[in-house]
């Protein structure tokens, strides 16, 4: 487990260098994130000393009781999912970074409960681009609305936007879906030049992302292997 943990994330590695040579950009300036979800505390031990130091989840209980026992200083803990209100709480106490903001009563409940901490958050603001009824966030029109609530919010801190872009084979409509990502990036940034970030590319397009203009690629499966 441990040599192919270790593999993977050297062959990734690999990947995001190409992919940037390719795109005349500096792959130090790209920030992987081990999606750890599902995934044992040993694992993520095993990435971390591979030099991996964000990791991403998708459930507040899960990314508590892994916070908790993973506490090193340098780890920083980036929380992906919807965010349901029920776990503002948790997800406030324990992550560094959130990526799925897009509701007001979140948004709120989220600065609310970082105050009480005193402590800021890290923020993305996903759009939906693809206007799936089965993906979280904003409809792309709404995008400046939301990041003026978002800003205004004394403990979050606006850092860019996140996408996932409808999974497919067309070359063409993957390529369309991620230039209106990085345009909106671009709209975004015009009014609020701090939102620098671009959360975008998984396992499956990530390489696609990083050409377009990826600044942040969450990555599971490719790391740490297909869920059991």
């Amino acid at each position: 487990m441990r040599t192919n943990i270790a593999k993977n994330i050297d062959n990734i590695k690999d990947q995001i260098n190409s992919a940037c040579k390719n795109a005349g950009r500096d792959p130090n300036k790209i920030t992987l994130i081990a999606v750890s979800k599902k995934k044992s505390y040993e694992m993520i031990q095993i990435a971390h000393k591979k030099g991996i130091n964000n990791f991403g989840e998708n459930y507040a209980q899960e990314l508590q009781e892994k916070a908790s026992k993973i506490s090193s200083a340098n780890v920083i803990w980036h929380f992906i999912g919807p965010i349901q209100s029920n776990k503002v709480k948790i997800i406030a106490k324990n992550a560094d970074w959130v990526h799925a903001i897009n509701r007001e009563k979140i948004i709120k409940k989220l600065d609310l409960e970082c105050r009480g901490l005193n402590k800021s958050i890290n923020a993305c603001i996903q759009v939906n681009i693809s206007s799936e009824e089965s993906k979280s966030g904003c409809n792309p029109k709404d995008l400046l609305d939301v990041a003026k609530l978002v800003e205004s919010m004394k403990n979050i801190n606006l850092r860019g936007i996140m996408a996932l872009p409808k999974i497919t084979n067309n070359k063409i409509d993957q390529k369309e879906s991620m230039q209106l990502v990085i345009a909106l990036s671009k709209e975004l940034r015009f009014s609020f030049p701090d939102a620098k970030c671009i959360s975008l590319g998984t396992t499956h397009d990530f390489n696609d992302a990083l050409i377009h203009g990826s600044t942040m690629i969450r990555i599971g499966e490719s790391i740490f292997g297909k869920r059991q």
